[in-house]
C-alpha cells in the first residue's frame, strides 16, 4: 500500500469512526429533558460504546489532520500555523465531554441512583466543554478548509462544500438534539472527503 493511498485512508478515518460512533448513542429528541436523557442512558451498551467511539474520533482527527499537513508539506505548503493546535485542544475537549457523557450517567446508574443526578449536575460542565471544543475545534477545521483553498489543494464546488460543512459542524451543536449529532457527522464527510479526493489526484 503506498503512502498516499495510506494517508487518504487516514483522512478519511475520522468521519468514518465519528459516524459509526454516532449511530450508536440513543437518539435524545431534547437535552433539556433529562428524563429523556435518562432513557437513553439506559441503554447501557450503546450510550457507552458511542460516547466512546466518538471520543476516540476525535483523537483520530489529530491524524487526519496531520496526514493533510504531511501531504502539502511534500510541495513545500503549510497550512497556518495554528491548525493543529486548534485541532488537538478542541479535540482534546471534545474527548473529554464525550468520555464524561458516555461514562458519568452510568456510573450512577451502577450505583443505585438515576443518571438524571449526573446531567443536573453536571450541565454547566459537560456543555461548557463541548462549547469550547467545538469553538476551538472548528477554528481548527476553518483553517484546514480555507488553509486547503488558498494553497490550491481545494477548488470549484469542493472548496464550497467544505466550508459550508465547517460552518456546519460548528453552527450544529447548537440544537439541543442529539439528531444535531447526525448534522457533525454528515459535515465531517462533507469536509474530509472532498480532501481525500484533492489529496488523490493532486
Amino acid at each position: 500500500m503506498n503512502s498516499k493511498r495510506l494517508q487518504i485512508i487516514s483522512i478519511l478515518a475520522f468521519p468514518v469512526v465519528l459516524t459509526i460512533g454516532i449511530a450508536l448513542i440513543p437518539v435524545v429528541p431534547d437535552y433539556s429533558d433529562h428524563r429523556l436523557a435518562e432513557q437513553a442512558a439506559g441503554q447501557t451498551a450503546r450510550w457507552f460504546f458511542g460516547h466512546i467511539i466518538s471520543a476516540i474520533a476525535f483523537a483520530i482527527s489529530i491524524l487526519s489532520v496531520s496526514s493533510i499537513e504531511k501531504y502539502l508539506q511534500h510541495s513545500s505548503r503549510s497550512l497556518p500555523v495554528l491548525t493543529l493546535p486548534f485541532i488537538t485542544i478542541g479535540a482534546g475537549l471534545y474527548a473529554a465531554g464525550l468520555g464524561a457523557d458516555g461514562i458519568g450517567p452510568l456510573a450512577v446508574q451502577s450505583a443505585g441512583y438515576s443518571p438524571v443526578i449526573f446531567f443536573d449536575g453536571s450541565s454547566l460542565w459537560v456543555i461548557g466543554t463541548f462549547v469550547a471544543g467545538t469553538v476551538v475545534f472548528g477554528l481548527g477545521l476553518l483553517n484546514v478548509v480555507i488553509g486547503s483553498i488558498r494553497l490550491g489543494l481545494l477548488s470549484g464546488l469542493s472548496k464550497y462544500v467544505s466550508f459550508i460543512s465547517a460552518l456546519v459542524f460548528m453552527i450544529a451543536p447548537m440544537i439541543l438534539s442529539s439528531w444535531a449529532l447526525y448534522g457533525i457527522a454528515v459535515a465531517s464527510f462533507g469536509i474530509f472527503v472532498p480532501l481525500s479526493l484533492a489529496v488523490r489526484r493532486d
